[in-house]
């Protein structure tokens, strides 16, 4: 949309908006307070427009902490995650793949400041990170985000980096070191090893897939978790990851 077609819409409409892609930004509630800040509101402004989204399913508080995301809201999200055409096209080639190394393999887009999970193939008995989709990973910390971030074109790209640095405050250079890691390997092989970043038992593999018809970015990912896997045996799994991700692209019309 233009800055003029922008301009035209009408300002409640507009900020209303605003507030949604703030709340769904964040990994947890948001006070009003910060909301208004961010967005350059009143505080009466912003908590007419909040319970107005809330009459509508569309936001809901959370006592003591602020807004997050409503039911209305999160039934948008995940159909249009039922209804991305990937799923169907990924899915048995995420299977093979999954029964090939006997990991579980996952499909995931960035969305805000985290990593949505809407596809996961698994062999029966193995233990996931996210079992179910509309799970959410945070981008900083996982083999997925990596991934995402490289594939991300510059401007959205920084602009994430710059969320991604408010957030995490202190531990922010850590984030950035492991993330810059990631690139330096992704540029190398097309693929990046995150360990015990997300947590001390989780250990993943990720490559990014950029949807030939539309540019969308999303990220493949195999991970071992709940025992020691070192990045030799993940590193191990790359090209086969990486046969899979040329494959999927080939199916959506890609070179």
């Amino acid at each position: 949309m233009t800055s003029a077609a922008a301009e035209a819409v009408p300002t409640a409409v507009r900020k209303s908006f605003q507030i949604l892609e703030a709340v769904a930004a964040s990994p947890r509630p948001v006070s009003g307070l910060m909301l208004a800040g961010e967005l350059g509101l009143t505080r009466s402004t912003l908590s007419r427009l909040a319970l107005s989204l809330a009459a509508l399913g569309y936001l809901e508080r959370v006592e003591g902490l602020g807004w997050q995301l409503g039911p209305a809201a999160l039934r948008l999200g995940l159909t249009r995650l039922a209804n991305l055409d990937i799923r169907g096209i990924a899915a048995p080639l995420m299977r093979a793949l999954s029964e090939e190394i006997d990991l579980p393999v996952d499909l995931a887009m960035p969305v805000g400041d985290e990593m949505l999970h809407f596809e996961l193939a698994q062999k029966a008995g193995q233990v996931v990170v996210a079992s179910e989709m509309g799970a959410r990973l945070p981008i900083a910390r996982t083999a997925l985000g990596h991934a995402a971030l490289f594939a991300m074109e510059k401007r959205q790209r920084e602009e994430t980096l710059q969320r991604l640095r408010r957030l995490a405050g202190a531990a922010w250079p850590a984030q950035e070191a492991a993330i810059a890691a990631s690139f330096a390997q992704l540029e190398e092989k097309g693929f990046c090893v995150v360990i015990a970043q997300l947590r001390a038992d989780v250990a993943a593999i990720g490559a990014p897939f950029i949807d030939p018809r539309g540019r969308s970015v999303f990220s493949f990912s195999c991970s071992a978790i709940g025992f020691a896997v070192d990045a030799a045996q993940l590193e191990a799994v790359g090209p086969r990851l990486l046969r899979m991700v040329r494959q999927v692209g080939a199916a959506l019309g890609g070179a």
